[in-house]
């Protein structure tokens, strides 16, 4: 088994320097790594001349997808895994993931746990869940991704920061919202192995070190504007649009009722408003707009397309 690792990266030349020597130091290293920067990224470009072990994809388009879906297509491993610039995999990620495939050829995605860390370096302190990776009937994603613990089990979605796909059953989607970061693509991705016939798998001992970076567009982490959460809400109604129009229309009444903390509807708005969350009101007419414009492109017969290694 040949396994790629493909890690996107703009603009965050010092994550990527912490990154890199992670990737290098695998128990069971990789058969090629690969970097994909923007052209006009002089800060990672020239840090990556230092590496003469990872290869170098330029692109000219944003997106963390689309350079991701660049990687994929210039790598030539079996199974394709992916990191984040500001993810520092443990020595044993690559040998847990080999190990996991080989147990089951059915397995067509294995990923695991990113521990996060604070600003100071800190571990985050939260409590461990059992759920991970779940879409509820009514579409509500439960990812908890960062929180996982237990044994191995099957999941509908993995965590790009932490994931892998086998080549064969990997699909990137294009035409999700985000200048940066297409955030929930990971659900159209993790849908589209399982209409394949396959399996996910998420092992919270496959591990990364997540230390999270600054973001380069408007979806700046903890307060995005309106404008971002109403493309997070596109992505994901859109995604669940992919099992079928009943199940959009079921999450879109969700999506619009009640919703949760980071895209509420008007019921949760309403009692985040009680709570003294005075950006909720923000984040509702970011979640209406992008829960409209999804059901609207379904109706047009816009609908995601994928690119495949």
């Amino acid at each position: 088994m040949r396994i790629s690792v493909v890690v996107p990266s703009y603009r965050r030349p010092d994550a990527l320097a912490n990154c890199l020597p992670a990737l290098l130091a695998q128990e069971r290293p990789a058969d090629e790594i690969i970097v994909v920067v923007r052209v006009d990224d002089e800060g990672s470009r020239a840090l990556l001349g230092g590496f003469p072990d990872v290869t170098e994809v330029t692109v000219d388009q944003p997106g963390a997808v689309w350079a991701m879906a660049q990687g994929s297509l210039a790598s030539t491993g079996d199974v394709i895994a992916f990191t984040d610039d500001d993810a520092c995999p443990s020595p044993s990620w690559l040998r847990r993931l080999e190990a996991t495939y080989e147990t089951d050829p059915t397995i067509g995605a294995v990923g695991g746990r990113d521990i996060i860390h604070d600003p100071d370096g800190s571990l985050r302190v939260e409590a461990l869940q059992s759920e991970v990776g779940i879409i509820t009937p009514v579409g509500r994603l439960i990812g908890n991704h960062h929180r996982g613990t237990g044994p191995p089990r099957d999941v509908s979605v993995l965590k790009g920061v932490n994931s892998s796909y086998r080549r064969e059953v990997l699909a990137l989607p294009s035409g999700l919202r985000g200048a940066g970061t297409q955030i929930h693509f990971e659900v159209a991705m993790g849908l589209m192995v399982r209409q394949a016939g396959f399996r996910l798998v998420y092992d919270p001992s496959i591990t990364v070190d997540h230390h999270p970076a600054d973001r380069q567009d408007l979806d700046k982490r903890g307060a995005p504007p309106a404008e971002a959460v109403a493309g997070h809400a596109y992505n994901l109604t859109t995604s669940i649009g992919l099992l079928g129009m009943g199940r959009m229309l079921v999450r879109c009444a969700y999506a619009v009722l009640v919703g949760d903390r980071a895209m509420p509807g008007v019921l949760r708005a309403v009692i985040l408003l009680a709570q003294g969350d005075r950006a909720a009101l923000t984040r509702l007419r970011g979640s209406l707009a992008g829960n409209t414009a999804a059901l609207v492109d379904r109706f047009r017969g816009v609908r995601p397309t994928f690119v495949r290694p």
